[in-house]
């Protein structure tokens, strides 16, 4: 499947005119071989949201869908989806899924599958930790994609013996994890989200009913 990506692909990501988008939480998620009707099935969304719904405070989490001829794109404002083990690998039966989510703290997490099954998911902040069937099988779109690395940003605050926010401490370190993440989706799944899709008005979806009932699921890690 064609899917040449680099970094330089998702700069449009880190836009100002995004940054409210990435403030508040955000899941991109690539599905092969799947329509929007499939998709809505699999996940089981309601009907589309209104416009009131989606202003109300504490109201939920809202995801489009995005159609490619080879697949469908979601993309989920203001929540991590992506993350949480049943959604990405029931998206994945009879395919393949890959999925890119940022929570609320700013951690960013990666995961793909196929047919079910996890077969390598990690956090952003060290890529080399990954977890999943077979981990190693994403290894060398990591390597030549060019994923930041961290570790020698971490400090130890002397009073409180905490580490320093990482994400705070080198911003431009972050963006560029978060374009390479979203171009390894893309290579693996040869679907692409593009600022044009991004900003079509489309029907948006309540997605409150994936989280777990009392609390958040824990993404996978």
């Amino acid at each position: 499947m064609p899917a040449e990506a680099t970094a330089d692909s998702y700069a449009w990501i880190n836009h100002e005119g995004y940054a409210g988008l990435l403030i508040s939480g955000l899941s991109v998620i690539f599905v092969r071989d799947r329509d929007h009707t499939s998709l809505l099935g699999a996940l089981g969304l309601p009907m589309p949201v209104d416009e009131a719904s989606m202003l109300t405070p504490g109201g939920p989490f809202i995801a489009s869908v995005y159609a490619h001829p080879a697949g469908v794109t979601v993309v989920e404002r203001g929540g991590y989806v992506g993350a949480l083990r049943p959604v990405i690998e029931g998206l994945s039966t009879g395919t393949m899924a890959a999925s890119i989510s940022q929570t609320f703290e700013t951690d960013i997490y990666f995961a793909y599958a196929e047919d079910g099954e996890v077969i390598s998911a990690f956090n952003i902040d060290d890529p080399a930790v990954r977890h999943g069937r077979s981990p190693d099988a994403i290894a060398a779109h990591i390597a030549d994609l060019g994923f930041p690395t961290f570790d020698d940003d971490l400090e130890e605050d002397e009073d409180e013996d905490e580490e320093e926010d990482i994400y705070a401490a080198v911003p431009g370190k972050r963006q560029l994890a978060l374009c390479c993440a979203l171009a390894l989706a893309t290579r693996l799944t040869g679907l692409r989200l593009t600022e044009d899709q991004l900003a079509a008005p489309l029907p948006r979806y309540s997605t409150s009913s994936l989280y777990s009932a009392g609390g958040v699921a824990a993404p996978i890690a």
